[in-house]
């Protein structure tokens, strides 16, 4: 099991205290396509900042490949998360002032991977998703969903086992929503890359291969989503 969560319980405490997260027990496998679907206030960002090592949880248990992940030092949960996990944003989170390959390679300096080599990688990453031609441009000069496919790429480069993407669709008009989550079934699909999509939108959660519904902090439904999603979208030609 790639991701394993047992009883995990999150409490705020700003003045009242606020139980976010109440008992949740989830196991998702290595290469599954899942949505966590939910509310605002359900818990479900609260959830994947656990999941993305962003944020500490209370009690209970939390396994990333059979590791407990409990309380890391901040080097040792950013070396995790350089390690094991890409993000995929709602507001892409590019550095203005970075090109898009530029943007792409940032993951790579961090792991003191050589100019060169780094450089080569995010060209064949905006390649494969139909950016090349905008490797020097800037993020003010590209359209919400070539800003999106370069923040994919800046999540896939480091060949993570876990991608995690958080309302990916939230700023894109709903031709564009389409493409990208056709991309993601397609890298879910071709790679058996294991991504975790947080949505509150069912258009975007029948995407995937299996919803989860989170309500005020607890796990309820857990949809097999397979069939569905086949004649949702069909067959994908996004990517090169």
């Amino acid at each position: 099991m790639l991701i394993e969560l047992k009883d995990v319980n999150k409490t705020y405490n700003n003045g009242q205290p606020l139980h976010v997260l109440k008992g949740i027990d989830l196991s998702i496998d290595s290469g599954e396509f899942v949505s966590i679907m939910g509310a605002s206030g359900s818990g479900k960002s609260t959830l994947l900042n656990i999941l993305g090592i962003l944020d500490n949880y209370d009690s209970g248990e939390y396994y990333i490949d059979g590791k407990l992940i409990k309380g890391l030092s901040e080097r040792q949960a950013a070396d995790y998360r350089n390690r094991m996990i890409g993000f995929i944003f709602q507001s892409y989170n590019l550095i203005g002032f970075k090109t898009a390959v530029e943007n792409v390679e940032l993951p790579l300096f961090y792991q003191g991977i050589a100019r060169k080599k780094r450089h080569q990688m995010a060209m064949e990453y905006l390649d494969r998703l139909g950016l090349a031609d905008w490797a020097k441009h800037y993020p003010n000069e590209m359209s919400g969903g070539q800003k999106q496919r370069v923040a994919i790429a800046r999540a896939l480069i480091t060949s993570p086992r876990i991608v995690l993407a958080d309302e990916p669709t939230g700023a894109l008009d709903s031709k564009t929503s389409v493409e990208i989550m056709e991309l993601l079934q397609q890298l879910n699909r071709e790679d058996r890359m294991t991504i975790i999509v947080v949505t509150h939108e069912s258009g975007v959660a029948n995407a995937t291969n299996k919803i989860i519904h989170i309500k005020d902090g607890i796990i309820g439904q857990i949809e097999d989503n397979r069939q569905h999603h086949a004649s949702v979208f069909g067959t994908s030609t996004v990517m090169k």
